[in-house]
């Protein structure tokens, strides 16, 4: 009988031992987390391995997040596609979001994949910067398949925070940007304090056509009872009822 309960304990710690999640624990604004040793899941964020990366072309990393979390990856909801910005033909930043439940969880973080090299009619204003008035706004056409984004995003860590105002063209997706356009919505340690997705620059200000003027034929109402019209200039004379009244009183005179 105790034989049978010692191993029926053993299976139970083998079977927590296997289930047990390990998964990328870091959070920096600086260093790179490539480094970062796996780790076992604490039991109250034993669920999925959580990771979203921020890179650009001035810099590898600009910030990285990485941690267990509590919930379950849901497949096509609540869930971050990554995306580009670009603010230039040499400027960049790339979003990525990870969610996993196996081995491999956070162990790499895809580049920016390249887009096709084709202008489209697309125009958006284009910049970033620590803060709105650092960012210099210039136009920028678009890749194929882009559309203009604006965002504010704040970066955490246990220590300091840092914002980025970020405006250009985007590959981004609709349920992304639908996703990430409620207020203060926040994806690890990162809240987006705004984010708007419009077709191009000009999309929302649209001149109306200008009043096209008044018809010759509308310009002048047709003659009244008083008015007359005379036929070589065609200009109107104009004969009050005291014009005829002094008429009759002259010929009475006379």
């Amino acid at each position: 009988m105790k034989g049978i309960l010692v191993a029926a304990i053993i299976t139970a710690f083998v079977v927590a031992a296997v289930e047990s999640l390990c998964c990328v624990q870091c959070n920096s604004l600086t260093n790179s987390c490539d480094n970062s040793t796996i780790t076992e899941c604490p039991l109250h964020a034993n669920a999925s391995c959580n990771s979203f990366v921020t890179n650009s072309s001035g810099a590898a990393n600009i910030y990285q997040d990485k941690a267990c979390s509590a919930e379950n990856c849901r497949e096509g909801r609540d869930m971050v596609e990554a995306f580009t910005v670009h603010v230039s033909d040499n400027e960049y930043f790339h979003f990525i979001s990870q969610c996993c439940q196996g081995k491999d969880c956070n162990t790499s973080d895809a580049l920016a994949p390249p887009l096709e090299d084709v202008s489209s009619n697309t125009e958006c204003l284009a910049c970033y910067g620590s803060n709105e008035s650092s960012c210099n706004v210039q136009h920028r056409k678009c890749y194929k398949e882009e559309r203009c984004v604006n965002l504010v995003a704040e970066f955490k860590t246990d220590t300091e925070t840092k914002k980025l105002v970020l405006r250009g063209c985007s590959n981004i997706s609709n349920s992304t940007c639908q996703f990430l356009s409620a207020e203060n919505r926040t994806v690890g340690g990162v809240i987006f304090r705004k984010f708007e997705c419009v077709d191009s620059a000009n999309s929302s200000s649209t001149a109306p056509p200008p009043t096209p003027p008044a018809s010759s034929s509308n310009a002048s109402s047709a003659p009244t009872s008083s008015e007359l019209t005379t036929p070589d200039t065609g200009s109107k004379v104009s004969f009050s009822p005291a014009f005829f009244v002094s008429l009759l009183l002259l010929g009475l005179l006379f």
